[in-house]
This record gives structure tokens, C-alpha cells and sequence, in this order.
């Protein structure tokens, strides 16, 4: 059997900064969004055309949920135990008690 190699530890780091920076940078987009839309004078955003806009945003939400989901992968794949496997344990097979003649 072949030992399985670890991850180096620098590859974890890298991973989870860029998991947490594409939540955040996300995040802070939706918020300018947000308040761009209530007061307009702040011009948070600058001067976009409508359709440009929504797509910013919708390409900012999946950049939320890609880091929340990389994050939770990474997570388990770094940090998750390594638990045994649990034996399953086949269900009794039951003969027929008389038999027919």
C-alpha cells in the first residue's frame, strides 16, 4: 500500500485566504450596491449602464456562494478527521421455516 502524501501546509493557507477574500470582496461589492441605491450622490459604484449593474452584482453573489462552498470544501478536505470506515454489516437472511412439500 502507498502512503497517501500530505497537503503542504502553504497550499492550506493560499486556499483559505482566497476562499476568505472572495467572500469578502463580494460581500463589499453587494453592500456599495446597496448603499449606492439609497443614496445615489455617493456614486459608490460610478456611472453604469442598468443591464451592467445587475450583472455585477449577480456575478458578485456567485462569487459569494463559490467562496462559501470553497471554504467549506477546503475545510473538510484540510481539517476533517480521518475517521474509520463503519463496517456495514449485512442483514440476516432468513430461511424459510417449512419448507414446502
Amino acid at each position: 500500500m502507498k502512503k497517501k502524501k500530505s497537503v503542504p501546509r502553504w497550499l492550506q493557507i493560499v486556499s483559505t485566504i482566497v476562499a476568505n477574500s472572495c467572500i469578502v470582496l463580494s460581500v463589499i461589492y453587494i453592500v456599495f450596491y446597496i448603499l449606492d441605491g439609497f443614496n445615489p450622490m455617493l456614486h459608490f459604484l460610478g456611472e453604469q449602464v442598468l443591464v451592467s449593474k445587475y450583472l455585477d452584482v449577480i456575478i458578485a453573489a456567485l462569487a459569494l456562494i463559490l467562496g462559501v462552498l470553497f471554504l467549506i470544501c477546503t475545510w473538510k478536505i484540510f481539517y476533517g478527521k480521518k475517521g474509520k470506515k463503519v463496517k456495514r454489516h449485512p442483514q440476516p437472511q432468513y430461511e424459510e421455516e417449512y419448507p414446502e412439500d
